[in-house]
């Protein structure tokens, strides 16, 4: 456990260099919601996916220190490295998704003085969806950072989401028609139904990457 919290503890040392770069997202993200009505609903997506593009950044810090050929002489397990790499991404996705909905409610406080439960609930459902949906990026994002590196997995990681989005759209859409769904029906599973059952799977999916990463990786040769 003691090696786990450390090698948790470097991930983030790691990232104290752009703290600059973390307080200027907060501010503007908080003044252009303040200026601009729909900066506001972009704020609980847009914040944790910047916080989730500077942990994955690890990788790269990782690839150009070359730290991994020193962790690994020390006596700490292939399966902890991984398990600490994904315990930061995750935690440093969860807090830009808090920071964007603390922002989201902090505007509109500034603006109407008063936000009611059903404003509130919805900014919780947005922060949620939007968390949920970062999570099922990096289901496939992390393995494919294991597997070619920082640098050839972007460009591999691009290309699958571009992959992934169509492939979802065409299916999606092709569903629709085959079992006649409208747009308003479907809206309304997803409210009632799917959230809950697509919560469940991505943490089981993460849960499947988690094991293809630590395989990748006790496998991989430093």
């Amino acid at each position: 456990m003691a090696a786990l919290k450390g090698l948790i503890i470097k991930d983030f040392q790691t990232i104290k260099s752009y703290k600059t770069t973390i307080l200027f997202m907060i501010v503007l993200f908080t003044i252009g919601g303040f200026l601009n009505d729909d900066i506001i609903t972009f704020i609980p997506v847009t914040m944790p996916l910047c916080f989730e593009m500077l942990a994955m950044s690890g990788f790269s810090f990782d690839n150009l220190s070359n730290s991994d050929t020193y962790i690994r002489t020390l006596p700490v397990n292939k399966k902890d490295i991984v398990k600490a790499r994904y315990i930061y991404i995750l935690l440093f996705t969860l807090f830009g998704s808090l920071f964007g909905l603390i922002c989201t409610i902090l505007v509109q406080l500034l603006k109407t003085k008063n936000i009611g439960t059903e404003i509130l609930i919805s900014d919780l459902s947005i922060t949620s969806g939007a968390f949920v949906g970062i999570m099922f990026v990096q289901i496939f994002q992390i393995p494919i950072m294991y597997k070619f590196g920082a640098e050839k997995g972007r460009i591999i990681q691009l290309v699958m989401i571009i992959v992934l989005m169509l492939g979802i759209s065409l299916a999606t859409t092709a569903i629709m028609k085959i079992w006649g769904i409208s747009l308003d029906n479907l809206a309304v599973m997803l409210k009632d139904y799917l959230i809950a059952v697509l919560g469940i799977m991505v943490i089981l999916l993460y849960i499947l990457s988690f094991v293809i990463s630590r395989r990748i990786y006790e496998r991989k040769e430093i």
